[in-house]
């Protein structure tokens, strides 16, 4: 079935050499059509040999291409998207929905412990510009991180991609530039184009996605993979958004007193244009605050104020 050939890539990624991860990342993305394929075809698509296909199938425990596709023959389909679990008896109860909330929840905070994350938070606040892409149903997490990114630090840009081709990504970044795309299943077209050419070109590439896009490690080490529910693949954007304030965090500590003085300059100018209405925050300001006498600006002395987390 195509679900056992899936958990054993999935369970073995890590131990599985270069080539080897080539081979599974082409068979994750292309399971329908393996039934018609090759030792031979499989070795041309993805650059290795036909040997090296049929000791990696041998490694999975299969004899053989065959019987690979033995195994795979009669079920002609994966991961399909839109079922409704309530139509084939198996809807999950609130309970049981929660419980899957908070374990994929656990699992975001996890990433933040993760090897990669500390070099990803660097790389997003040290940046001379960062460009954030997301795609189709998703276009909105992009969105929504470059917006909170834009908060804390300068030159931070959605890249909308309606000029039809990334020019602001891939022409005007440098390799000391950021660019990240964001998408999980099922994946636009231009999430993988995007990200091939962002990689071919040197310039860094943080990619956030789910836990079934295993060709992003082969373009980036900068890489946040997100379990999804299989039943709510296209709608569960609750781990992304819990991500993104984790990141947004690190950046805030990487950026030290720097972001306070932006964040202050920022409300101030849309108190002046925009105006907030509603009970303020205690210790905010409802309007701006008259200018010092004493030469030094407000911010400076908030800065000042601010007590310091260092040492404790």
């Amino acid at each position: 079935m195509t679900h056992d050939l899936q958990q054993k890539l999935k369970s073995r990624w890590k131990t599985f050499t270069a080539s080897e991860q080539k081979i599974a990342a082409y068979l994750l993305q292309n399971l329908n059509s393996l039934p018609f394929e090759t030792a031979a075809s499989l070795g041309k698509r993805v650059d290795v040999s036909a040997m090296t296909v049929g000791r990696f199938l041998r490694k999975l425990g299969y004899v053989g291409v065959g019987a690979m596709k033995d195994e795979l023959r009669g079920d002609a389909t994966w991961l399909k998207l839109y079922r409704n679990p309530s139509r084939s008896g198996n809807a999950a109860s609130d309970a049981e929905r929660l419980d899957a909330e908070m374990r994929t929840l656990s699992a975001v905070y996890a990433l933040a412990r993760g090897e990669e994350w500390q070099a990803i938070v660097r790389l997003l606040a040290s940046a001379e510009r960062v460009s954030v892409a997301s795609f189709q149903l998703g276009s909105f997490l992009g969105m929504t991180f470059a917006t909170l990114l834009q908060h804390v630090r300068p030159r931070v840009a959605f890249a909308s991609g309606l000029d039809g081709a990334y020019t602001d990504v891939l022409v005007d970044s440098t390799e000391r530039s950021c660019v990240v795309l964001i998408d999980d299943r099922r994946y636009s077209r231009h999430f993988r184009i995007l990200a091939e050419q962002v990689a071919a070109r040197g310039i860094p590439l943080i990619i956030i996605t789910d836990a079934q896009c295993y060709w992003a490690r082969q373009l980036t080490s900068h890489v946040l993979m997100i379990p999804v529910s299989g039943d709510r693949t296209w709608h569960n954007f609750g781990a992304f958004t819990a991500l993104f304030s984790l990141l947004l965090d690190g950046v805030i500590r990487a950026l030290d007193d720097a972001v306070y003085d932006r964040i202050e300059q920022i409300t101030d100018l849309r108190q002046k244009f925009i105006g907030f209405s509603g009970p303020a925050l205690a210790g905010s300001r409802t309007h701006p605050a008259p200018p010092r006498t004493d030469g030094t600006t407000n911010s400076a002395r908030r800065v000042r104020k601010r007590p310091s987390n260092r040492g404790s």
